[in-house]
């Protein structure tokens, strides 16, 4: 049964005139990227998995549940299962770094100070930003917050990661960093991750396969030699 999976779903495309007719499904384990031109859906696809926009048609399925199916608290307790990050982070503003991280972990489990420290520390070490735990959002750039926001989107081991643009404001250390982090979550635990990218140049060594989205539609999908070498011009701008 796949971890994520739209069929035809379908909303309207706002200022576009049109509707999305998005179908992609993704196994336990698979990381996934969907790249294309702007306003060509990718962002849409994630929101639609992640249960932020309901398709008016077709279907959104996490782990075999119909989002359109689920309560207000059916879907509290599967998006515990699922990390998000837009491309505003939406990290709290009145929170530290450290506490921004912590907060899952203390409201859904419970875990006192010391129990936190180890857990968050190893997240924001491994990431590069532990020297930031003291900061506030504003005082960070879009890079440092970045990291921040999928430091805490996993926090509790989620086993589903959807990430816009990840790599948008990272610098050529902190990319590499934070590419040898995911791989090392994904080989030590079955975590899916489907994510957004404007080149996929950029994510070569995170994904095993990409997704071509145009016109509210996935149009291609495979590894990047198989999109590579059946790409038509438009596709290939994207994906050299």
């Amino acid at each position: 049964m796949p971890v994520l999976e739209l069929s035809g779903a379908a909303v309207e495309m706002e200022g576009q005139g049109q509707w999305s007719d998005l179908t992609l499904s993704l196994d336990e384990g698979a990381a996934c990227a969907l790249i294309g031109p702007n306003r060509g859906g990718k962002t849409l696809a994630l929101k639609l998995c992640a249960g932020l926009v309901t398709p008016e048609q077709g279907a959104a399925r996490l782990f075999g549940q119909d989002l359109n199916e689920l309560n207000e608290e059916g879907l509290a307790e599967l998006r515990q299962r699922v990390g998000t990050v837009l491309q505003a982070p939406g990290l709290l503003s009145n929170m530290t770094v450290f506490n921004n991280v912590a907060l899952p972990l203390r409201y859904h489990r419970g875990l006192s100070d010391e129990e936190l420290e180890p857990l968050v520390m190893v997240r924001l070490e491994a990431l590069g930003v532990a020297g930031l735990r003291h900061r506030f959002p504003a005082e960070l750039n879009q890079g440092e917050a970045r990291c921040v926001a999928i430091a805490r989107a996993l926090s509790l081991d989620q086993e589903l990661l959807l990430l816009d643009d990840p790599l948008e404001g990272l610098d050529a250390l902190t990319s590499r960093r934070l590419g040898e982090w995911l791989q090392a979550q994904r080989q030590s635990r079955p975590l899916t991750i489907l994510a957004t990218t404007r080149r996929a140049s950029s994510l070569l060594a995170m994904v095993d396969r990409f997704a071509f989205v145009r016109d509210g539609r996935v149009q291609a999908q495979g590894r990047y030699e198989e999109l590579l070498a059946s790409a038509d011009d438009g596709m290939k701008d994207y994906l050299q």
